[in-house]
Formats: C-alpha cells, structure tokens, sequence
C-alpha cells in the first residue's frame, strides 16, 4: 500500500456565489460618523469572506498537494477547475473506489478530508466508498495532529509551533493569505505548500507515524 502525506489550500468562493450568505452586518447604535460606519461594514464584510474559505458551504478547493513517501515526488491538483482536481486525486488514492493508501496529514482528519469529501459531493465527484461508509474514518487516513494529542481532544497545536518544537523546519506563510498568493503569485503559493507536505512529513517522522527514512529512500 502507498503512503501519500497530502495537504489542501483553500478559497472563498466568488462574490457573486456567496452574495446571499453574507450576513448584515451593522456598525454600533451610538456611531454617527458615516464614513466610520461604512469603513467597519466593509471590514467586517471582509473578514467574513476570508474566514469563507474554511467551509465547504461557503469556500472552495484552490489546491492539493501531495508526497508519495515511496518515491519522493511531490506533485499539486491545482488546474483552477475544482471537480477536476477533485477527481484526480481521489483517483490517485483510490483508483478502485476504494483507497489503496495511506493517507497522512496535519489536522487532516478534522479539516482536509471533511472539505474534500463535502466539495465533492456540491460537485457531484464521486467519493471513495470506504470514506463514507461508517461513523469514523478508515483506519488509512492518519493524522499528525491526532497523535501530537495523545487521546486529549481539547490539546492542540499548529503546524508550525509543532515543526518548531520537534526541529524540523518553519512555516513560511500563513494559509490564510494562500487565496490572494494564489491570484497574484501561483509559483510562490505551491512553494507554501510544498513546504507545509514537507513540515508533514517530518513532524509524521518524529511522531513514529512513518518509519525513519533509510539511507536509500528520498528524504522530502
């Protein structure tokens, strides 16, 4: 069976999608000046179309990146066409309609699998049987984050303050900004997250979640 350490970017959805999602938002009753007024609609309007990108409700698959532990390679879905992306790499997992691999990431369980499979079904891709089949995720999908907890839900850590911790490297960026990297600089945003597939890896590494590497196996 393959291992594949994966990792997803992800975007609101256009303006004109969400047009009847934004919520009112309305300046405190005791303000007067208008300009002051329009100036915190319009922050707290932004502010909601950022944090869009962290539902499948209301946000979209920009990019998924992914390492084959086996042979190193790193490659990216990330044609602009969403459900096309989406296809190719369940066919890369699970090319039976059933996964073939292991799947490892960072808070991957909880966020990047739950997206995916959610934008998939709005797109109508169709999605690894075993993924949807029960109460809990197969056993396969591995998630760094979950073992850095050791059995206390309520202990978390990022992806950074971990690599940090354990000396393996540093973020460098944050995903928050990847949808407006990803409109002016694509190059420099796959750069990010060709970074955090590899923060993964490493932190998977000294986690016991993927044997160390030997002498002859590419080092990512």
């Amino acid at each position: 069976m393959s291992t594949y350490i994966f990792d997803i970017e992800t975007g609101p959805r256009s303006r004109a999608e969400l047009a009847e999602c934004v919520p009112t938002f309305e300046a405190p009753s005791n303000w007067k000046d208008p300009e002051k007024i329009r100036a915190y609609v319009a922050e707290k309007e932004a502010e909601w179309f950022q944090s869009a990108a962290l539902s499948a409700l209301t946000g979209r698959v920009l990019a998924i990146g992914y390492a084959n532990e086996d042979t190193g390679e790193i490659g990216f879905f990330a044609t602009g066409d969403e459900a096309a992306d989406l296809a190719a790499f369940w066919r890369l997992v699970a090319p039976t309609g059933y996964l073939n691999a292991e799947l490892i990431g960072f808070s991957s369980n909880r966020f990047d699998l739950p997206f995916l499979i959610r934008r998939s079904w709005h797109l109508r891709v169709p999605v690894p049987a075993d993924l949807v089949s029960g109460r809990w995720l197969p056993s396969q999908c591995r998630d760094v984050l979950d073992c850095w907890r050791c059995g206390n839900r309520e202990d978390s850590v990022s992806l950074d303050r971990l690599a940090q911790f354990l000396g393996v490297g540093r973020k460098n960026g944050s995903g928050a900004d990847f949808a407006s990297l990803w409109a002016t600089d694509p190059a420099g945003a796959l750069d990010y997250l060709a970074n955090d597939l590899r923060l993964t890896r490493r932190c998977a590494v000294a986690l016991g979640l993927i044997a160390h590497p030997s002498v002859s196996q590419p080092s990512l």
